[in-house]
């Protein structure tokens, strides 16, 4: 017999609880933890119950289903969607989509299983179809794709998941034959007219007594309310149970500026209410989606000290065994990423051979798996790829995966093969691809339990797992229109869903319909003592939020911005008191001083290695730049590599001109070079250094670019040497090496004690055999370069540090006075720099203005104020100066160890 009750509040379910028998009935629930609260009130009561005493709707379901059709098996929604994208790759040509479009394809089961498995859903449908063209032509041919899927999965591989199973059960006529004990369903809003059909059924052979919710405002949720009137309409007893007192109770509606301010509030006033004596199981703390709160919330609750009732868990995808393992089978199975690859490589010996820079800066960028010949290391470790033709069987596909499985602990990795041996049979036939993602999707929902919940603490849970009678405050958070309303992932219009009710009679979930929204207004009739309804502008990543409907509905200032109250992170952070922490244990003064050495209150350490670093033009400038920057290149041997990308970097660019500025000036320096031989010396040049491209086919159009840059170099070294006939080249790529000593000024050709090793590079010196010399440096453009009257206020520094090197006598082969010091800029050859205005005529020509520093006398208090500068730079790095102050703060905005400094005004 089907009997009704309507109940206006969920207050008045305790009057039906109190005459139920859990030896012979069964109380039909929609979520675990509910489920978990009614059997303690059983054992309370009756100190004992049994396992159909309370029971989910799913566990009914699978249940009958399990006893009806016992051949079908039931797995999770990531193991079908496997299965699916297999029937859509193989069946392609029919469908008409390939397994990219199964997201799409598997929403529409979902949505439409009623349809699909109801003996006269497809003719029915199809029948609408005629009436209705515009939804026609919009989801037609996508019902028929997931129709036809769904019977693939359901005839062919005989599987389905849990939220198939009621529209299934639709198929059989002797349900009432396999299920004998009587049901009291409290399903609330979340029913589906498919389960009030079943309810039916079983109520032919056993007594079913449903618990309709009837609020005030039921109108509001018709459509979502529909299957309770096909219910009344069967049922062969109505009852409404008298309409409860209202009680009193206080309510505040709270409008906080986002997520993280609503936490902090709500830990604050969970925090008052235990002070004044309130029971902490007395106490809710409700989300439609609490898990987006957990992770923050936990840690304020936790720094409390507040007790909850919900575990602590962990997925597995963060322990580092299992991320390793996954990224080794993808890197091993073609599916390449720079992240796999590092996780993956790093774990192994032939790491150490490679530094963690140059691993980024070639693979940080990966396309195919020709890449990984960019280093032999990487290549070796990771050539020998898995085969991955045809289809594996699912103990194959267990074996080779387990070969990869480096980590010593075995529980985790058998909890996520447990899961995947029950939902595949061993005949399953997937490809490795396909095998891997249903994998990846296991590890990815696996969780586990790092501490259980406290039983009498705070209760934190989703909106639909919050009935409960020993809450009597509580504080809902997240009430946004974004986290109440469903998202539609079909193309099924709002006016379809109501279409197909009226004339077909198939009531679909609409997700216009929000069963979150209509259990949060039944949760805000239930008895309690306060109630706080909370909404945040903004979630955690700083997105703009909409508040819901309901909360604007609410009695209150929706306008006006809350403060949170205070949480303990605010009294340590505000505290005068130093606080005494486990994890400052034995290192409390160490950690005291670091903060007063970030805060720029105490200077730095100074570094003193056993050896002084070696010192080039660039780490003088490096060091005036900031000292930090210094020290992150020099002592902690930090390097900032160009990544190997389809955009050819900077550094190679440079590489490659002035390599072959180097051949073109060998004298006598010919300018009759053909195309061919420019292209011979550019492959010859890219073999000696070694470079690397994303793609070869960048390789070619650089080429072509380079011969024109050399042929234009040519042809201006011709013209101007016509101009300056005395000019030759007699340095090109001239290297330098000595050691001075800053404190007497001595330099010495060998190595000495308390000397720093001096060395480097001059692009070019150029000679009028009659003793001058003009040092060039290349440049690809002129920004960045300074006139040189701001050489030395701008730290730019190495013209003259090569002018001072040349005119210490400190490169034998090359000697004699410099008179010019120049950038040569080959996008324009423009030179720009210092030259001597009296001896203009024989390697350069005469200024068109009078430059006033332009003089022997500019030339040598450059050459003093350079040595000076040297001198006191080499002193301070001597005495291990490392402190980040930058001479100037905009160096800050780019400067690549930005996230390693701990410079105050980044602080």
């Amino acid at each position: 017999m089907l009997k009704v009750i309507s109940i206006e509040s969920r207050s008045q379910i305790s009057e039906i609880f109190a005459n139920y028998n859990p030896k012979e009935q069964s109380w039909l629930v929609s979520d675990l933890r509910t489920k978990f609260e009614l059997q303690q009130k059983i054992l309370g009561r009756d100190g004992q119950y049994v396992d159909e005493s309370v029971l989910r709707a799913s566990d009914l379901w699978k249940m009958l289903l399990k006893r009806l059709d016992p051949g079908l098996r039931l797995v999770s929604d990531p193991f079908a969607r496997s299965l699916l994208r297999t029937i859509m790759d193989e069946h392609a040509e029919v469908l008409g989509v390939n397994s990219s479009a199964e997201d799409t394809v598997f929403s529409y089961i979902d949505q439409m299983a009623a349809v699909i498995f109801h003996p006269e859903g497809t003719q029915r449908l199809t029948e609408w179809f005629e009436s209705h063209p515009e939804a026609m032509n919009r989801w037609k041919e996508w019902y028929l794709r997931a129709r036809f899927c769904a019977l693939k999965l359901l005839q062919d591989h005989r599987v389905i998941t849990a939220d198939w199973i009621t529209s299934y059960l639709q198929n059989f006529n002797e349900l009432e034959r396999v299920w004998n004990i009587p049901l009291i369903v409290d399903l609330s809003g979340e029913i589906t007219r498919v389960e009030a059909e079943l309810l039916h059924v079983l109520s032919r052979s056993v007594d079913v007594v449903i618990l309709e919710p009837n609020p005030e405002w039921r109108k509001d949720f018709h459509f979502l309310l529909k299957p309770y009137d096909d219910l009344r309409a069967q049922s062969a007893k109505t009852e409404k149970l008298p309409k409860p007192a209202e009680v009193a109770k206080k309510i505040e509606v709270l409008r906080f500026s986002g997520m993280l301010a609503e936490i902090k509030n709500s830990v604050g006033t969970v925090r008052r209410w235990l002070e004044q004596g309130i029971a902490a199981d007395n106490i809710a703390i409700i989300a439609p989606d609490i898990e987006t709160y957990w992770p923050v919330l936990q840690a304020y609750l936790a720094e409390e000290g507040i007790p909850v009732q919900k575990d602590i868990t962990h997925k597995a995808q963060s322990l580092p065994s299992v991320t390793r393992w996954l990224a080794l089978l993808r890197s091993k199975s073609g599916r390449l990423s720079s992240s796999d690859l590092e996780i993956s490589f790093f774990e192994k010996e032939e790491a150490q051979q490679l530094r963690y820079e140059e691993f980024r800066a070639l693979f940080k960028s990966l396309y195919v798996n020709e890449d990984l010949a960019r280093n032999d290391i990487v290549h070796k470790v990771f050539f020998e790829q898995m085969d991955l033709t045809g289809f594996l069987k699912r103990d194959e596909f267990v074996a080779k995966a387990l070969i990869s499985w480096n980590a010593d602990e075995t529980d985790i990795v058998q909890v996520i093969l447990r899961e995947l041996l029950q939902n595949a049979i061993s005949t399953t036939s997937l490809t490795w691809k396909e095998w891997l993602s249903y994998l990846e999707s296991i590890v990815a929902a696996k969780e586990y339990t790092l501490e259980k919940g406290e039983p009498r603490g705070v209760m934190v849970t989703k909106l639909m797992s919050a009935h409960s009678e020993k809450a009597r405050r509580r504080i809902f958070v997240g009430l946004t229109d974004e986290s109440l309303k469903g998202r539609n992932k079909t193309q099924l219009s709002g006016q379809d869903y109501f279409e197909l009710a009226k004339d077909i009679g198939f009531y679909l979930d609409n997700p216009d319909q929000s069963d979150l929204e209509f259990e949060l207004r039944l949760l805000a009739q239930a008895e309690s003592d306060e109630d706080l309804y909370c909404f945040g502008a903004t979630d955690l990543s700083g997105s703009l939020c909409s508040p819901a409907t309901f909360w604007m509905s609410l009695q209150g200032e929706h306008e006006k911005l809350t403060v949170p109250l205070e949480t303990r992170w605010d009294e340590l952070q505000h505290s005068q008191q130093r606080g005494e922490r486990p994890l400052l244990a034995g290192r409390k003064q160490q950690v005291e001083d670091r903060i007063e050495q970030d805060l720029g209150k105490v200077p730095y350490s100074p570094i003193l290695g056993a050896e002084l670093p070696r010192i080039s033009a660039s780490a003088v400038e490096s060091f005036l730049e900031c000292p930090f920057i210094f020290a992150a290149q020099r002592y902690f041997k930090l390097k900032d590599l160009p990544d190997i990308d389809l955009d050819v970097d900077h550094r190679t660019r440079g590489q490659l001109a002035h390599a072959i500025f180097e051949q073109l000036t060998i004298e006598p320096m010919r300018f009759d070079w053909t195309v061919p031989e420019l292209e011979e010396l550019l492959e010859k040049v890219r073999v000696e250094k070694k470079l690397l491209f994303a793609d070869e086919r960048l390789w070619t159009p650089l080429k072509k670019r380079h011969v024109q840059l050399g042929l234009r170099f040519l042809d201006f070294e011709k013209r101007w040497r016509q101009e300056f006939r005395k000019t030759r080249t007699i340095g090109r790529e001239k290297r330098f090496e000595f050691y001075l000593d800053p404190k007497t000024e001595e330099i010495h050709r060998e190595a000495k004690d308390n000397c720093f090793r001096i060395s480097g590079q001059i692009d070019r010196v150029d000679t009028d055999g009659d003793g001058h010399l003009v040092v060039v440096d290349y440049k690809s453009s002129s920004g960045g370069i300074s006139a040189h009257a701001s050489w030395l206020k701008n730290h730019e520094l190495q013209l003259l540090f090569y002018m001072w090197v040349l005119e210490k006598g400190l490169m034998e082969d090359v000697q004699g006075e410099v008179i010019g010091l120049f950038y040569y800029v080959f996008r324009n050859f423009e030179r720009k720099g210092f030259k001597v205005e009296d001896l203009a005529g024989a390697l350069y020509p005469a200024s068109k203005r009078k430059d006033k520093n332009a003089t022997y006398e500019a030339k040598e208090r450059y050459l003093t104020e350079f040595s000076q500068i040297l001198m006191t730079t080499l002193d301070r790095i001597k005495n291990g100066e490392c402190d980040a102050r930058p001479a100037d703060y905009k160096t800050c905005t780019t400067c690549e160890w930005r996230r390693q400094c701990r410079a105050p005004h980044l602080n």
